[in-house]
């Protein structure tokens, strides 16, 4: 006989089964807010780390008679995938800190897009396969900086840019259609703006080198 007063506390199969159920619809609802602020986390440290090397390029710049480092494309070759790859030069002089990884002479690895570098390019020389290549050219909005119309020019000299110089990041989606568009990066509708998008992330800076950034 059980005692008086005393009775079994046990949840039945359909009460743990609504439980489970209500566990289920809270973590659909809180993961992906979770990984919208992961990502706005990560936007955030890219545009720190943008802002730093556009210092370490002001730097380079002043210490070389107002020279840039030369923009550097390898096609045809184990670095095609390294295009615009960060400058070595500022690896070589101390701007930055070194890195051994091919393609990654700059330690300064993309947060979204792993063992590459962030991208840089300017208007003037150029090395094609590390071999004296020409000039880079960019093409450069008609109404920079606002940058959000679709008209402008490919820019090869630096004297007739309003563009310095622009460092980026390919985004959270490195393969999206409006990563590596033509007029990426410095077209507005080629820039990531919000978590769960697409796009770039860029800071450039204007011939007086004030540095800008986007959204």
């Amino acid at each position: 006989m059980r005692p008086a007063g005393l009775f079994r506390c046990a949840f039945t199969l359909v009460e743990l089964l609504v439980v489970m159920a209500i566990i289920a619809i809270l973590a659909a609802l809180l993961l992906p807010v979770l990984a919208r602020a992961k990502e706005k986390a990560k936007a955030t440290k890219v545009h720190a780390e943008l802002y730093g090397l556009g210092l370490a390029l002001h730097m380079y710049s002043d210490d070389h008679d107002g020279q840039l480092p030369p923009v550097r494309v390898n096609c045809n070759t184990d670095l095609a995938d390294h295009w615009c790859q960060f400058p070595v030069e500022l690896a070589e002089q101390g701007y930055l800190p070194k890195g051994d990884r091919p393609g990654m002479a700059a330690n300064m690895e993309d947060v979204f897009n792993p063992s590459h570098t962030y991208k840089y390019a300017a208007p003037g020389p150029q090395l094609l396969n590390d071999s004296p290549g020409g000039d880079f050219k960019l093409w450069v909005p008609g109404d920079f900086p606002a940058c959000a119309g679709t008209n402008g020019q490919w820019v090869s000299r630096a004297a007739e840019s309003p563009v310095r110089w622009v460092v980026w990041s390919l985004g959270p989606r490195p393969d999206s259609p409006k990563s590596p568009a033509s007029r990426a990066p410095l077209a507005a509708d080629s820039w990531y703006r919000r978590a769960g998008d697409s796009g770039v992330l860029v800071h450039m800076a204007t011939r007086d080198g004030l540095q800008i950034k986007s959204p």
